[in-house]
Formats: C-alpha cells, sequence, structure tokens
C-alpha cells in the first residue's frame, strides 16, 4: 500500500493559533533564513510572532477569524482518494506549521500498514522555501519515529497539464466575467506567493518555474491577455523578490490601465494571501489607485478538477 503525504503550509484556525503559527514559519530556516542558526531563529520567531500577532489577528478577524485552509485541503485529500480508490492508496495531511502536522500524517499511514511513503506537496512549483521544508521535515520525522520505508518525493507540478489546464479554466472563467468586448487584451496579473531574495540567490528555482506556469497557462487561453507577475506575502524584515503585487498594481494604474485580472497562481486554496490580501488589501490598493475593475479570479479549492488533477499527478510518479 501507498502512503500518501500531501504537504500543505498551514494556517490558525482561530485566533487563539495566530502567534504560534507566525513563530513556526520564522524558525523555519528553510522558509525564513536567518542568519545565526536555530537559537536565533527561536528568538527571532517569538520576537516577530509578538510584535506582529496583534496586526495579524486583526486582519484574520476580517476574513472570520482564521484560515479554511485545513477543512479545504482534507477536502482536495478525500478527492484523491475517491478518483485513485482503485489503487491501494491511503492519504494523509501534512500541515508544515499546525497541526495535523507531519509527525500526524506518518503515524497515520504507519497505522494503515503502508509499505511506502509518497510526499505530494500542494505547491506547484518548486521551492527549498515550501516543498524542500516539508520533505526535510519529513525525512527528519520519519528518522525520529524510526519509519524505514521507501520515501518518493514528487518536487515540483508547476509545468504539468492536467494542472496547467485546471488553472487556465479557472482564468478563462474570471476573464469572462467581464464584458465581451473588454475580454481581449485585458491586463492580467498573475500573483504569487513571495520568496525571501536570500533564498532566491542561492538559485532557487521557484520563479523560473512560476514564470514557465504563467507562459503555459498562457498558451491555453482563448484571449489575447496583457500578462504580468507579482510576489505578494512579502513581510518583513526579510528581504522579498519583486516586483510585489502592490506595486504592479500602481504601475498599471499609472500606465492609464483600469480593468485588472488577478490570479492567485501559486495557490491550490483559499487561505490569508488570498482571502485578506488578494481581495482586501491589493483591493483597496486598486482602487485608490483608480483601477476602476478588480477581478480576482478564484483558487482550486473543492473544485471537481481537483481530484483527477491530484491524481494524474501522483499516478505519473507512481
Amino acid at each position: 500500500m501507498v502512503g500518501v503525504v500531501l504537504a500543505q503550509m498551514g494556517g490558525p484556525r482561530d485566533q487563539a493559533a495566530v502567534e504560534p503559527f507566525i513563530r513556526a514559519i520564522f524558525e523555519d530556516p528553510d522558509l525564513v533564513p536567518i542568519p545565526g542558526g536555530p537559537a536565533t531563529s527561536k528568538v527571532f520567531g517569538w520576537l516577530v510572532a509578538k510584535i506582529r500577532g496583534p496586526f495579524v489577528r486583526k486582519n484574520y478577524r476580517l476574513i472570520g477569524g482564521g484560515s479554511p485552509i485545513l477543512e479545504i485541503t482534507r477536502h482536495q485529500a478525500r478527492s484523491l482518494e475517491s478518483v485513485i480508490g482503485e489503487r491501494d492508496v491511503d492519504v494523509a495531511v501534512a500541515m508544515r506549521y499546525t497541526r495535523p502536522d507531519t509527525y500526524d500524517a506518518v503515524r497515520e499511514l504507519v497505522r494503515s500498514g503502508v509499505d511506502r511513503l509518497v510526499l505530494l506537496p500542494l505547491y506547484p512549483q518548486y521551492s527549498t522555501a515550501t516543498t524542500g521544508s516539508s520533505e526535510s521535515e519529513l525525512r527528519r520525522v520519519m528518522t525520529e519515529l524510526g519509519v524505514d520505508l521507501p520515501l518518493e518525493v514528487i518536487r515540483t507540478w508547476y509545468d504539468h497539464p492536467a494542472y496547467l489546464d485546471v488553472q487556465a479554466a479557472l482564468v478563462s472563467e474570471a476573464i469572462e466575467r467581464l464584458p465581451e468586448s473588454d475580454r481581449d487584451g485585458v491586463t492580467v496579473l498573475f500573483s504569487a506567493h513571495g520568496l525571501p531574495q536570500r533564498v532566491a540567490d542561492r538559485g532557487d528555482p521557484y520563479p523560473e518555474e512560476t514564470a514557465a506556469t504563467v507562459a503555459g497557462v498562457v498558451q491555453r487561453l482563448a484571449y489575447r491577455i496583457d500578462a504580468r507577475i507579482g510576489y505578494q506575502s512579502r513581510t518583513r524584515p526579510v528581504r522579498w523578490i519583486g516586483p510585489g503585487t502592490d506595486e504592479v498594481l500602481r504601475d498599471l494604474a499609472a500606465e492609464g490601465i483600469t480593468t485588472v485580472v488577478v490570479v492567485p497562481i501559486s495557490f491550490v486554496s483559499d487561505h490569508f494571501e488570498t482571502l485578506y490580501e488578494t481581495d482586501i488589501l491589493f483591493r483597496d490598493t486598486a482602487k485608490k489607485e483608480g483601477i476602476r475593475r478588480y477581478i480576482r479570479a478564484d483558487v482550486m479549492n473543492d473544485r471537481p478538477e481537483v481530484g483527477p488533477m491530484l491524481a494524474s499527478i501522483l499516478e505519473d510518479s507512481l
């Protein structure tokens, strides 16, 4: 039996979980590389959580108090199991910075009697900060728990045809919310999660894979578009790659563009980045800058195409 570890970042389910979530993120050297080793990262994570906690809790209250990412990911896991049901496969969810975590997932799969593991990260584009961190954590947990099973890692699926097809459909649906006369040539801003500049400087492929995903999506569209790329979720004091999504919006407004379709390109489920940053923060920025029509494309969430898409990615590996 194959045990699939479906890896995702996680998110606070309620207000009490916000500070521990921030702390866990900033203590991860793969995601936020801080000079000085684990001890420095631990102190830095505690300080950032204490300083930013009240502000971040306030923003989470604007989207209902917590993140829906766990329930969405569980639904995606069930969808994958239902599609691949004829195969001897068991799927467990592993959140990187919240529960259920990697320990929970490995214990669940071992109890079910799997004889090998596959890590399927819900990050289409590879980065050491996301997929790499999940892989490192899984290998560490397996060693700590004494789990001696073969492990296969699906490190990237940024150009998988099934993924690009679903993403292109989401972009098309967003464009089609516009009047037919305004669709051709519309500006589409693909917004990806940010990456610390220090990670990018080490040769991380994330920016290149993100650009390749955008190119693959654009090729599948029936519309001619003006495609732009921006990066969001860039938290100080760490320096991040750019341009920022907010910066791109300002540049577009300066060019006289008044209609923008925003696509959260590196996300497969709604979370703080889409529900607050994209739906509230960037929408307000666009409005203030003079962009009159701001359309945010849906992410995959629990769409019926998600199960077959993940199954196709998994089966190609198996």
